[in-house]
């Protein structure tokens, strides 16, 4: 449909379809607005498609075929189990963690890494719009995957240097995304556990979009070893990005993906903004920046 319109029945051709029933579901995402039905039955893209395209710049095409895996919808079947025992869902249905099935399952490991570069949006760089990182040159990204967001941190800051930090399955491509960005002679990628060592010398460290993956305790060791990896430099700064839940009886997204963090991951949740300074607190840091609430936010903490 990227060429120009074409029938249900042209479509079925090309996918081995059932031109009858493939013309009902394309009738029915007409009728969301990401599909275009004209008169003679055709159909098109509306600009609401392009971020499902391959081909298109701003795609979060991985990021649907992610949320509409069998491994993220499955748990949802299943959530009442969580709610009666305290064992996620998903390693009820799928007989092992998260995690656990993701390093063994190799198409679902990538699907879910490049899903998470798409997780990159500018909405996020844009929580990063009032940093001034001429007073951060040297960065990690801690958790980062391929490097994609710090590789584009660095190609808009040229007087920064970095490294993500991660396992190294999750690491894979980042040499190539370093290259493919420009920034490879300023960036580096480090194979860490980071709940038992984070890299040392950084003058800011970033963690995004993670730290509700896991319960308490967990969020408590990791920043941990980042405050350890700061030691005594005072001008370091921790910086999340994480939702920051509204109140009570407030309307919030985060209260729903609370319960995909809880199905799927077990001990993972997303917080309020108390949560998070507790957090920090018990991890050796200090909010210095007045998160807002109900939304994807950046939480600045300097060591206490």
């Amino acid at each position: 449909m990227a060429e120009g319109a074409r029938t249900a029945e042209e479509l079925a051709a090309s996918v081995d379809a059932d031109p009858s029933r493939l013309y009902r579901v394309l009738r029915a995402a007409a009728t969301a607005g990401v599909l275009r039905e004209d008169a003679d039955g055709r159909f098109s893209l509306t600009p609401a498609a392009d971020g499902l395209r391959a081909d298109s710049g701003d795609s979060l095409r991985d990021v649907f075929l992610f949320s509409t895996d069998p491994m993220m919808w499955r748990p949802y079947e299943n959530v009442r189990h969580t709610v009666l025992t305290g064992e996620s869902a998903f390693q009820s249905t799928f007989g092992e963690p998260f995690y656990d099935y993701l390093r063994d399952h190799h198409e679902s490991s990538d699907l879910f890494d490049r899903a998470m570069m798409q997780n990159d949006s500018p909405e996020t760089f844009e929580l990063f719009h009032d940093v001034d990182f001429s007073k951060f040159r040297r960065i990690a990204d801690v958790g980062g995957g391929r490097g994609s967001f710090l590789a584009e941190i660095l190609r808009r800051y040229p007087e920064c240097f970095g490294a993500v930090c991660d396992h190294p399955l999750a690491l894979a491509g980042s040499a190539e995304e370093f290259q493919r960005r420009g920034v490879s002679d300023r960036a580096t990628a480090v194979e860490t556990d980071f709940f038992e060592k984070v890299p040392e010398g950084f003058d800011a460290y970033i963690i995004k979009r993670s730290l509700q993956n896991w319960g308490d305790a967990d969020v408590v060791r990791l920043l941990t070893k980042v405050r350890e990896a700061i030691g005594s430099d005072l001008e370091a700064r921790l910086m999340i990005v994480n939702h920051v839940l509204a109140g009570p009886g407030t309307p919030d997204f985060g209260k729903l993906s609370d319960i995909e963090m809880m199905s799927v991951l077990g001990g993972g949740r997303e917080r309020e903004g108390s949560e998070w300074n507790r957090l920090a607190a018990e991890s050796g840091f200090q909010s210095v920046s007045e998160p807002s609430a109900g939304k994807m936010t950046l939480l600045v903490l300097r060591p206490s």
